[in-house]
Parts: structure tokens; sequence; C-alpha cells
């Protein structure tokens, strides 16, 4: 190859240069001579001197990207706190004791790679699959802690290192629900009756815990500001035991909600049989129990005692109420408890 008289030839791994013979005028030509001169020193001053803070602000930049980018691939050793701890049981087996949820890990790795993770994005899993039930002071190891982590990230340590746990037997039972509540009803109303969706539910969990286990109550139900039957579709199990799980966490319960009821007693009432029969005594004393405002604006004249008689003879009173009142008022008691019948 040439430029401007040079030759370069190559030769393996060797390059030499040829330059062509001059004359003996050429390399005395003081004119030649200077513009050779004037040539190269316009060279070295196009690259060293002008432009300079350019070329010196891209040179910054090249190294800054190099440093950078070779500072991120170096190897490097962080500690992600507060990891959560998972583990793979046995089948038929729960942890009846109260381990560590979380531990601190040392990772080591490319310095990009673990600029990326986050402790609580991450779960180590300690792998127990394989042990028997009872009392075992576990190791945590690279060995036996798994993490999803990137590639050339690595477990180089783990704290605490080490646990104890407790394997039992898994069990699981059917217990009774307790409907608890809070607060109180307006004055004036009462709760008059609950029912649970469910009034029972399975639990499970370790045996020992289940075993102690004797019911379940709900969260409290707010009775403040009720006046009416109310259905409260999603209440809590609220279980105290961690290591007890309910089949029904959350059940339904029907409220009945009245007007305050009252017992009074009203005299001079009179009584009868069903058919036209002669009853004996044929005047009594009662006590109803209704609705505060309907037993305030009940009189003796307007009830009556009807007498049946049932198959086996038995004669047996129940009240005759005005229109309305129906439904809202309950015999409780006579004054005498006994009639006869005179045919």
């Amino acid at each position: 190859m040439s430029t401007g008289g040079l030759f370069l030839s190559y030769h393996s791994s060797l390059i030499t240069y040829h330059v062509p013979k001059m004359t003996y005028k050429e390399n005395n030509d003081p004119g030649r001579i200077a513009r050779v001169g004037r040539g190269a020193e316009g060279w070295l001053r196009t690259i060293f001197i002008e432009d300079w803070s350019l070329k010196l602000l891209a040179l910054a930049i090249t190294l800054g990207l190099w440093f950078g980018v070779t500072g991120q691939r170096t190897p490097a050793t962080v500690r992600l706190s507060s990891v959560l701890l998972n583990f793979r049981l046995p089948g038929e087996m729960e942890i009846s004791n109260e381990p560590p949820e979380r531990i601190d890990v040392i990772l080591t790795g490319s310095k990009e790679a673990l600029d990326r993770l986050n402790s609580r994005n991450l779960i180590a899993f300690v792998d127990v699959s394989g042990y028997l039930q009872g009392t075992h002071n576990v190791r945590l190891m690279r060995d036996n802690v798994t993490m999803d982590l990137p590639e050339g990230v690595h477990i180089n340590a783990i704290d605490p290192n080490h646990l104890v746990l407790r394997l039992e037997l898994r069990q699981v039972r059917e217990v009774p629900v307790e409907v608890e509540f809070s607060g109180k009803l307006p004055e004036g109303y009462e709760l008059r009756g609950f029912a649970p969706t469910s009034s029972n539910v399975t639990v499970r969990g370790p045996a020992s815990h289940i075993n102690e286990l004797t019911l379940v109550r709900t969260q409290k139900i707010s009775l403040d500001g009720l006046i009416a039957d109310t259905n409260v579709a999603q209440v809590p199990i609220a279980l105290n035991d961690n290591k007890v799980t309910v089949s029904e966490p959350v059940i339904g319960v029907s409220l009945k909600i009245g007007e305050q009821r009252i017992e009074k007693d009203f005299s001079g009432v009179a009584v009868s049989e069903g058919s036209g029969m002669v009853a004996r005594p044929q005047i009594a004393i009662v006590t109803a129990y209704g609705d505060r405002s309907v037993i305030n604006r009940l009189r003796s004249e307007d009830m009556k005692i009807i007498l049946d008689v049932m198959q086996d003879g038995a004669v047996v009173p129940h009240l005759s109420l005005p229109s309305g009142m129906d439904g809202r008022v309950e015999l409780r008691s006579t004054k005498p408890t006994g009639f006869t019948i005179v045919k």
C-alpha cells in the first residue's frame, strides 16, 4: 500500500516501512523541508492544542463510563435485612413453635445485580421436608436455603445461621362458634336473638394447639345505633393462635332487634271455653309480655282467656287480643294456674 510516496508492506505481524529514495537535490530543497516541518507542526497542533477543552471532556466521559461499567461488574457483597423465611414441610406436619419469621442474608455478586435486589421481594425457603415429628436444631446454610436470585448472585452467609423447629402432626376438627357483641342499642330497644350462618367451623393446626381449642369467637359486632333487624354479612372469626387456621374465616350473623319488651299483670280478665261451655273460674289475673308501647296501651277488657280442650283432656289457656296486637304480646302466666270446664 502506498500513501504519498510512503510504502508499507505487511509480513506476518511485522510492519516494514519503505521510504522512497530522494535525490540529493530533493534532500537539500529548503522549501520542501519547510513544508514538511510546517505540516508536522500543524498535525501535532491539531491533535494536542486545538479544541483541547472538548477533547479533555470527551476523555473524561470515556474514562467515567469505563470506570462505571468496570465498577458495576466488580464482585461486591451486600447484607439484606428482614428477608421472609418460609419452610418446605413434610406432608401432614405443622410447625408448633415460633421460629424466626425473617432473617438477614449476605449475598455476593456483581454490584449491578445486587443493586437491583430488594429484601421485601425475596423469600428464603428452608427445606425440612425430610424431617420427622419432634424438635430439631436446624442449621441455615447454602445447602438447604434457596432463594430466587439473579444469575451470578450467591448466598454467602445467613444470620441467624440456626433455629429450633418443632414439628407436630396436623389435626383437623370442628368447634362451635360464639358470637361476640360490643356497644349498646339505643334506649328502648333490645336484641331479641341472633343466628350465625354457621354454628360450627373446621379448624386445623398442630395437634397440641387444636386439642386446647374448645371454641372460636367472632370479632365483636357493634350494636350502637341499631333499631331494627340487621344482617351482618361478613363477621371475621377472631383467632388468637396464629398456628390455627379456620375453614370459614368469616361468617354471617342475623340480628333480631326490636322495641324493648316488658311484663305487666292485668286483673279481671274474662275466661271462657271455645265451644260455649262454662269455665271455672270465669275471671283470672293475666301476666302478659310484649312490646312496651303495646303493653302500655293494653287494658284488661281488651283481652280474654280462651280455654282449649286437647285430645288428652288437658285444658290449655291462650290469650285473645284486639286486632293488630297478635304476635306482639304473649301470655306468660295466669292466676289461678288451672281451669275446669263444666258441661
